[in-house]
């Protein structure tokens, strides 16, 4: 078998064609790469990377390898030279071996000189060396293995003719029929098209180019590539005896389907991240019927957002990796974006940087996911703190996970978990928290729950609410009665979830505003001791933050109209999110209203800070009076000296009932000491879930309907809901953390002609290089002139 593979590849490379094939190989992939304004340009993309050359190499070496395979037998069959070659004393099996790996080493040879673009990519990093060597080492292994599935093809056509041309001709078609025909054919089914994919070769390359080596996809590839050259043995002996290739199919197909019951998934990336979480492999695996998800993210926009098209559709393929009930679909939205806008997608308006020249793109970046009667839609470019869209892009891409996991969670999930939305003590109207519930209300049952029965029927008050998984108090402004807070204490000592958001001050705005001054005084809403037990204490001393929300305010009057400025009112802080935690991370900050501090307690429970203000913040006790025109007092640094106030805290663990060791208000058999482990948030402002009205509507509570600022708000509670109410870990999958390898754009554009001739030019001097070595040292063994 070695002198056979020594005497193709010699024979292979004492050719010139042998180096016309290998240089327009990678001249094509030098200038498509490097040179060319396209999709496929690293240098365009700015993301430090090689996808564009896996992505382009399986159409490449479509042409490339029959060109190297073509002549293996036919030219054998021409010349005559087979039948002196099978008198040998060796087997066909050492003769198709021989060709078939001297083929396999003449690509490894060819991708060699590539291997300047892995440097280039490394020196072009920002940092220098920020390119993921294993995803980049999956890619070629999975170029590999495509290409050992080539060759096998290109060997057996090479026994169908003594023509290289129809060799050639017919080893293209084959290949393309395997690697791009399936999905074609896949195209025309509605259902079961993945089925029909797995067939064809592109469906298993692009599992492996990413960086994840799935047995699945190796043994397809072995198996295909075994399966040809039987047949190439089959034809080279001119046999009409079908049985054993018949035996060796059923064997194959048996081997594969029991594969695709037992197999590991190797993930090889750097950050690990088509690594998918055990909740949701649960989650997807749990469809039993046909999930279709829509992705409008095709089309023509800016190369930059391309990444989250091909991050998109990465994840999702592992996804129907695990359930193949899942299918795709990317669709071009243009012609129908009105319909989309109906549904509450919001396009995106872009600004990306392209070679130093600033581009527009409005995008719509939405899912769609359809199953059985069921619609939900899924935001992929969520509303974030990113400083830039570099930084957006990565939140949104680490996000992907969560978002479609909790809403294939919530498409199919019939018994939605209730939330009691507190009233009876003077709680913010429905119309103010209406921006709020109305997103709540698509994930969970929502029902409001009076605390007035309490006075007549206190058990089956507290009976009644247990029923339900999690409490809302938002912004209570009269007193809660002992037996009140037993109702709540005993909910959740029994379980439940609670979300308290109180003014412990009585602050009115509106007063401020048409006044220019109000009084400010704690308010009492007996709920001290109750939140004292739990390991929190709201304090009455108002926070004022440097860091704050502006209000308009009229300056002056041009003629009969009056002039509005937007000021920083101080007694707005803008809080600070924890980015550490799955509440808060990546959520731009939180407007607060005449905020007051929260003291924490030692008790065992354990607190995690979510809000906090700025370092540069004062404190003012109440009963204070609070005049509009300090707003424009000139500010003392030196006065905002007390530092980080805590603001909201998360509280987990086993509560201790507050009517622990004293006397109950009423008896109930549902009373408990000590709950189980359980979770509960403290939010020191009542108005951080209350929307502003615009034309007697409610407005949506992200966006300042004067200011037009953005906030957190909105982000901020569902996630808190979201918190309180997972049972399985999901929303954890916000803290998921990745890293988006970038290109240094500035060193990418000054440096541009360098590493266009560098990458074009080196491959093809190495080449050149290589040949006149082996030549000349072919010529001094055999003693060439």
């Amino acid at each position: 078998m070695f002198s056979i593979l020594k005497k193709e590849f010699n024979s292979f490379f004492t050719s010139p064609i042998a180096y016309l094939v290998i240089g327009v190989f990678l001249l094509i992939n030098g200038l498509f790469l490097w040179v060319f304004k396209d999709d496929l340009n690293i240098l365009n993309a700015g993301f430090a990377d090689l996808n564009s050359f896996f992505l382009m190499a399986p159409w490449i070496f479509l042409f490339l390898i029959p060109a190297i395979t073509m002549k293996s037998f036919a030219e054998e069959f021409n010349s005559g030279t087979i039948e002196t070659l099978q008198t040998k004393p060796i087997t066909d099996w050492h003769i198709i071996g021989g060709k078939f790996l001297a083929s396999l080493l003449l690509i490894i040879v060819t991708l060699l000189p590539t291997l300047t673009y892995v440097y280039t990519v490394i020196q072009l990093g920002n940092p220098i060396g920020n390119l993921d060597i294993g995803s980049t080492v999956g890619s070629y292994i999975g170029l590999l293995f495509l290409a050992a599935s080539y060759t096998s093809i290109g060997l057996f056509t090479s026994t169908l003719s003594k023509n290289q041309i129809v060799a050639f001709i017919l080893g293209v078609f084959i290949m393309f029929f395997f690697f791009y025909g399936f999905d074609a054919i896949a195209s025309l089914f509605t259902n079961n098209s993945y089925t029909v994919q797995k067939l064809g070769m592109n469906e298993h390359f692009k599992s492996i180019s990413r960086g994840v080596i799935d047995t699945r996809d190796l043994l397809y590839f072995i198996s295909l590539a075994i399966f040809f050259l039987a047949l190439t043995k089959n034809q080279l002996r001119n046999t009409k005896k079908s049985s054993t290739l018949v035996i060796l199919l059923i064997t194959i197909l048996l081997i594969n389907t029991i594969g695709t019951s037992f197999y590991k998934r190797f993930d090889i990336t750097k950050d690990k991240r088509y690594t998918v979480t055990k909740t949701t492999k649960s989650i997807v695996s749990s469809l039993d019927k046909t999930t279709l998800i829509k992705v409008y993210l095709k089309g023509n926009f800016p190369a930059e957002f391309k990444r989250l098209q091909i991050e998109t559709q990465q994840f999702l393929e592992e996804l129907r990796a695990i359930n193949s009930n899942i299918s795709i679909q990317f669709i071009n939205p243009d012609t129908f974006r009105e319909v989309l806008i109906k549904k509450g997608m919001a396009p995106s308006r872009l600004t990306v940087e392209e070679n130093g020249i600033l581009t527009e793109a409005i995008i719509f970046p939405w899912a769609e996911i359809s199953h059985q009667n069921n619609t939900k839609i899924v935001s992929l470019l969520p509303n974030t703190s990113a400083s830039s869209q570099e930084d957006q892009l990565q939140s949104a891409i680490e996000n992907l996970e969560f978002s479609f996991a909790s809403s294939l969670k919530s498409i199919r999930q019939k018994n939605k978990q209730k939330i009691a939305i507190i009233t009876g003590n003077g709680e913010l109207q429905d119309i103010y928290i209406y921006s709020l519930l109305k997103q709540v209300s698509a994930k969970y049952h929502l029902a409001k729950f009076t605390l007035d029965s309490v006075s007549s029927n206190s058990q089956k008050t507290l009976k009644d609410l247990t029923t339900f998984d999690l409490a809302i108090i938002a912004k209570p402004t009269e007193r809660f009665s002992d037996k009140e807070k037993l109702v709540l204490d005993q909910f959740i000592i029994n379980g439940g979830k609670t979300l308290w958001m109180l003014d412990n001050v009585q602050a009115d705005q509106d007063s401020l505003l048409a006044t220019g001054e109000m009084l400010t005084y704690p308010r009492d809403l007996n709920l001290t001791d109750l939140l004292f037990s739990y390991g929190v204490r709201i304090n009455t001393h108002l926070v004022k933050d440097l860091y704050a929300a502006k209000i308009p305010l009229a300056t002056g009057n041009i003629g009969n109209q009056p002039q509005f400025q937007n000021l920083p009112w101080f007694f707005h802080p803008l809080a600070t999110v924890n980015q550490q935690h799955a509440i808060s991370r990546n959520i731009k900050p939180v407007r607060l209203q005449f905020a007051t501090q929260i003291d924490t307690l030692k008790n065992g429970i354990k607190k995690t800070p979510l809000l906090v203000s700025s370092l540069l913040t004062s404190t003012i006790g109440t009963p204070a009076i609070v005049q509009l025109k300090s707003i424009a007092e000139q500010v003392d640094e030196n006065v905002y000296n007390k530092g980080h106030q805590l603001l909201a805290v998360l509280l987990e663990g086993k509560f201790n009932s507050a009517y622990k060791n004293r006397i109950k208000p009423f008896k109930t058999p549902l009373f408990k000491m000590t709950s189980k482990a359980s979770k509960m948030v403290v939010i020191a402002d009542g108005d951080i879930a209350k929307n502003q009205l615009l034309k007697g509507q409610p407005f949506d509570l992200s966006i300042d309907k004067w200011t037009q600022e953005s906030f957190g708000n909105k982000d901020f509670l569902i996630n808190t809901i979201d918190y309180l109410l997972d049972e399985d870990g999901l929303i954890r999958l916000r803290n998921k953390s990745l890293n988006i390898q970038l290109l240094n754009k500035q060193k990418a554009y000054h440096e541009r002609a360098f590493w266009q001739l560098f990458n074009i030019g080196l491959p093809l001097l190495l080449l050149l290089g290589f040949g006149s070595v082996f030549n000349f040292l072919r010529k001094r063994k055999y003693g060439i002139q």
